[in-house]
């Protein structure tokens, strides 16, 4: 993500644009495409632009979509959305972690895990994603903020084979 991306998604959280609006607008970008490649295109003018916009997004959007319209933004929308998301739920306290598993946990290992996670950054909450991988033999890798916790057998195979080769 880019500072500009970020910088962007922190003025949309600034100004307690309700997340319903947002979602709207991201879904109304993904289900037209067409919309998204006009706004960007610089052959259209400014004025076209916020028509369009007056006329497809969520009112509490509009200011925001011309602004970035304005100063030729717009083609980083996805990204500033995920830059906003990522934003929200840091100041929510909300950790975003994925497991990766070959066995799929109980719930009690998925509690665990995410109280683990709770203490480890301070977090509040912990959106757990599941995802099954059969390449890692057995165990598990949980990543969380710019952590992996690798207790897979081929992470450990690999860790075991490098400090062989090290000797």
């Amino acid at each position: 993500m880019t500072e500009t991306s970020i910088n962007y998604a922190k003025a949309l959280y600034g100004l307690s644009v309700p997340e319903e609006a947002i979602c709207e607008t991201e879904k109304i970008f993904e289900n037209t495409p067409e919309i998204g490649k006009m706004l960007e295109n610089p052959l259209v003018s400014l004025k076209e632009k916020e028509q369009v916009i007056e006329r497809v997004f969520p009112q509490e959007m509009k200011n925001f979509l011309k602004v970035t319209c304005k100063y030729q933004k717009i083609d980083s929308i996805q990204e500033i959305i995920e830059a906003y998301d990522a934003y929200s739920r840091e100041q929510k306290g909300i950790l975003k972690a994925e497991l990766l598993y070959v066995t799929c946990p109980t719930e009690a290992q998925e509690d665990k895990m995410k109280e683990f996670l709770r203490n480890q950054f301070s977090a509040s909450e912990v959106e757990l994603t599941l995802t099954e991988d059969k390449n890692l033999v057995g165990g598990f890798v949980l990543r969380a903020g710019d952590r992996e916790y690798d207790w897979s057998l081929i992470g450990r195979y690999k860790k075991l084979k490098q400090k062989l080769t090290r000797r």
